[in-house]
């Protein structure tokens, strides 16, 4: 009776949502999963909320420093806010892209962007701050950047391992479907 009703539902089914044919649906069912990153997605979304935030108090704490920071400190600050400023968007817009749609250079791309050039930048601000209210702002900032970079390196890797499965196993079902033929 189990098969019947089996059968007679994979009827009702193929009537109802009508796609492929019945011998290409058990090569396409293979390595059909979602390797996005929950919590890679959910970090970068605090990111993205919690950046305009950074950025204003980042903005009306350094009028008050700059006044009193040597010319040399004036211009590596101001440098160096302009690179985060489009890093950051940059990064950012990799990062939630490459999760998403399940795009290894764009993930790999944002990995980089946050270890090789947004982390120093940020560790720099970090220890350059003397007022508490700058210590937390760049702490939290400092914690989101950390976290994205392990959530994205282990997406990364499974991301890689998937698309590396799912590419042998469309080798193996192509090699086996033209075998039939």
């Amino acid at each position: 009776m189990s098969d019947s009703w089996r059968q007679t539902m994979m009827n009702i089914t193929d009537r109802i949502f009508p796609s492929l044919p019945p011998e290409e649906k058990v090569g396409s069912a293979f390595g059909n999963e979602i390797v996005s990153s929950l919590p890679l997605q959910m970090s970068l979304h605090f990111n993205i909320v919690y950046f305009p935030f950074w950025l204003y108090t980042f903005l009306s704490l350094i009028s008050f420093k700059l006044s009193c920071l040597s010319m040399l400190i004036q211009i590596i600050i101001s440098v160096s806010l302009f690179l985060i400023l489009i890093l950051e968007c940059a990064r950012l817009y990799l990062g939630v892209q490459g999760n998403l749609n399940e795009k290894i250079p764009d993930l790999a791309a944002f990995w980089m962007f946050s270890l090789i050039l947004q982390l120093p930048l940020q560790l720099v601000f970090l220890c350059l701050n003397t007022m508490p209210v700058e210590i937390a702002v760049q702490g939290i900032m400092c914690v989101l950047l950390l976290s994205q970079l392990i959530f994205g390196f282990i997406v990364l890797r499974d991301m890689a391992k998937h698309h590396k499965l799912r590419f042998h196993i469309s080798q193996f079902y192509c090699s086996q479907h033209s075998k039939i033929e």
